[in-house]
């Protein structure tokens, strides 16, 4: 069931307010479809059973992150190490690991001085660290004093603004979520870049419309008028479903992996989650998210997962 106000909610977000330019509940349906069937989304989302399996108001535990260099963490990511993450943040190359539980730091492996770093992913002895210009860096061997480290090209710049990092176990490959320009309602893509080859794959395996989101979740009338703009990104290690965070517009959306089309989409709690910029999932399904401290520490928080209802 669609909450009061839902078509007028949406068809403010389209530019259209007030009873003066739509008049009846019916006529302002009509009008929003006809505007998504010219733009190319879905007229509506399918009515689905979906089960998500976090409460996101009510996380387990929210780890404060008491230091300078990790303010503006950027990325996040579980490693084999039960208990242990590893972190990213924006403006210094270099990763983190920190204890799941205290936060505090158990190692530091820098691999660059300078640079806008925005998501982190650990598969075995290699680190993955992607720069906002599409420049993927592997630290190779990061538990040596001195790691190999490459630096990757690829065809992505800083207009389409790499945002968010995720691994694909089954693609092998990373997943490379770009921002694009946040005022703009342009679909926004999510490349794979393939682990054996070293490459970015030339077509997005994943676009996202962000009008789209906006027919999921429509704008409150205390949010301000942004869309839909990846800022981390992670594979569910259960279902499969792809995870998608946006920070501008605090939105979660989640996508099927097979299709790339929109399953679910939650509005993010602004006080509880400031700035979300890192996703991860441990094996059991257990969800960690990353968040700026806007005027304090960053966090992690971390959601256990709900067990799926009987059927009666």
């Amino acid at each position: 069931m669609r909450p009061r106000g839902h078509w007028s909610g949406i068809l403010h977000t389209f530019g259209f307010r007030g009873r003066k330019r739509v008049a009846d509940g019916g006529a302002q349906k009509a009008l929003l479809v006809l505007l998504l069937a010219c733009s190319g989304v879905n007229a509506q989302p399918e009515t689905t059973s979906y089960f998500f399996p976090y409460v996101l108001d009510s996380p387990d535990t929210v780890l404060s992150l008491p230091y300078a260099e990790l303010r503006e963490i950027s990325g996040l990511s579980t490693t084999a190490q039960a208990g242990v993450l590893c972190a990213v943040s924006d403006e210094r190359g270099e990763a983190f690991f920190l204890d799941a539980t205290s936060g505090a730091i158990l190692r530091r492996v820098f691999f660059r001085e300078k640079g806008d770093f925005e998501g982190v992913e650990v598969i075995g002895h290699r680190l993955y660290v992607v720069r906002s210009n599409g420049q993927v860096y592997e630290i190779e061997h990061w538990q040596r004093r001195k790691p190999r480290i490459l630096c990757h090209e690829t065809f992505l710049t800083k207009t389409e603004d790499v945002e968010g990092l995720g691994y694909d176990a089954r693609r092998n490959a990373l997943l490379l979520a770009c921002k694009g320009i946040p005022d703009s309602a342009h679909e926004r893509r999510v490349y794979a870049f393939d682990l054996y080859h070293k490459q970015l794959l030339d077509t997005p395996i994943y676009r996202i419309a962000p009008r789209e989101v906006n027919l999921w979740v429509p704008y409150e009338e205390v949010e301000k008028q942004n869309f839909f703009s990846p800022s981390g990104i992670a594979v569910h290690p259960q279902s499969g479903d792809v995870y998608v965070l946006s920070t501008s517009l605090k939105r979660l959306v989640v996508l099927d992996y097979a299709t790339g089309d929109i399953r679910y989409v939650t509005r993010l709690d602004r006080k509880t989650m400031p700035q979300p910029e890192g996703i991860a999932f441990a094996p059991d399904g257990t969800m960690f998210v990353a968040s700026e401290g806007k005027k304090g520490d960053g966090v992690i928080l971390r959601f256990s997962p709900l067990s799926l209802p009987e059927k009666e």
